[in-house]
């Protein structure tokens, strides 16, 4: 099939796209490199497990994602990255050479090609639409006399039949917001969700990210409160890191791990991450996300959380960030939405607490997640 050269460069801008806006993974200078290099391996992982079940938009997000960080982003923005073992540099190394690289620059052709196949049968099936209304309007009118009028009578009808760019639609439904109190247009209203609903989700969109499943703890709420209860008497924040195992081709959380931390009432910002790092590495753990308490307020995610979860969800398309509100009695599970979120939250530049749009949502309720009675969490503090 011939395409046409604008559906060529929309295949090509489209790619472009996605290295520019969901392939950079934030770095955090605090975060010790050798974070970077253990939790890389899940990465590749994930890359290879939707590579073989042919999902080639998000292979290649995570492998380019993969490349990304360690040819660009680490050298650039850690201050660590020099002080990286020999034997994990050379292991890198040899993972971008030999699959990483040959495996997106494969996957990038294929893409332009299907991108720009899918635009060009979008723009013919678009014309011949507005070709079979042209040509169907005039058997409505009675035929004229005069060659003339009946030309000016089909410029006229071209002339209304002018192309209307289709619109862009919500891949998720809007979580609905409580109306019953006056709206503060000065600051965002906090989204409020039926726990009963799932997110739903085109069946039609190709690019869809099939998640496989987190396996929760059941008593992973009490347990948390628990060693956060000094902080929340004082309404300070408390954060903990989600840790576990994959098995069966899923992941169960089992453990959380409490670093060292210096919270306020609506932030939380981890101190001394080496002890964490190598807590996990040495109990063969894999990082599955955060958990933090929201003492005085209701459960979301506020712009910083945003900002924050961006980079586990990067590393791991699975992570998921768990809020608990003691006050009032909530515990949610939240992961970004891949089409806008992850998007939205690596492209924005700002700090500290700011508005971002939500429509479409960025976050929504990790519907890839499930709760097991049987199941037991360890908590592992190191503040002590």
């Amino acid at each position: 099939m011939t395409l046409s050269q604008e559906s060529i460069k929309y295949g090509r801008d489209r790619v472009q796209n996605l290295l520019e806006n969901q392939c950079r993974i934030p770095i955090r200078a605090i975060t010790p490199i050798s974070f970077y290099y253990n939790t890389s391996d899940n990465l590749i992982e994930e890359a290879d497990y939707y590579y073989k079940n042919n999902q080639p938009e998000q292979s290649f997000i995570l492998y380019s994602r993969y490349i990304t960080l360690f040819v660009e982003e680490l050298k650039l923005h850690h201050p660590g990255y020099a002080k990286a073992s020999v034997n994990d540099r050379e292991r890198v190394k040899e993972i971008i050479r030999s699959k990483a690289f040959p495996r997106a620059e494969e996957l990038k052709l294929k893409l332009q090609d299907k991108y720009a196949s899918e635009h060009d049968m979008k723009q013919k099936s678009i014309q011949e639409e507005k070709n079979e209304k042209i040509s169907a309007a005039p058997l409505s009118k009675p035929s004229t006399t005069f060659h003339n009028e009946n030309e000016h009578t089909l410029q006229q009808l071209k002339t209304n039949y002018t192309q209307i760019p289709p619109a862009n639609v919500a891949l998720f439904t809007v979580p609905p917001t409580d109306n019953s109190h006056p709206k503060n247009f000065n600051e965002p209203i906090k989204p409020t969700y039926d726990r009963s609903q799932k997110p739903t989700s085109s069946s039609t969109n190709a690019s869809m990210t099939i998640f496989r499943r987190i396996t929760v703890p059941n008593d992973i709420t009490p347990k948390f409160l628990q060693v956060a209860q000094r902080n929340t008497e004082r309404k300070i924040e408390t954060c903990g890191i989600l840790a576990g195992v994959r098995r069966n081709d899923q992941y169960i959380i089992t453990h959380i791990v409490v670093p060292k931390q210096n919270g306020g009432p609506d932030s939380c910002d981890t101190e001394k991450e080496e002890e964490m790092v190598e807590y996990i590495s040495n109990n063969d753990l894999i990082t599955l996300g955060w958990i933090h308490t929201h003492p005085t307020q209701t459960v979301f995610l506020s712009s910083v959380d945003l900002h924050t979860h961006l980079p586990y969800q990067m590393l791991m398309q699975e992570a998921i960030a768990i809020v608990i509100s003691p006050k009032y009695n909530e515990t949610a599970i939240f992961s970004l939405t891949t089409d806008t979120g992850i998007q939205v939250i690596s492209t924005c530049k700002k700090t500290g607490f700011h508005e971002h749009i939500n429509h479409p949502p960025l976050f929504l309720p990790a519907s890839h997640t499930v709760y097991d009675p049987a199941l037991q969490c360890k908590m592992v503090d190191l503040r002590n």
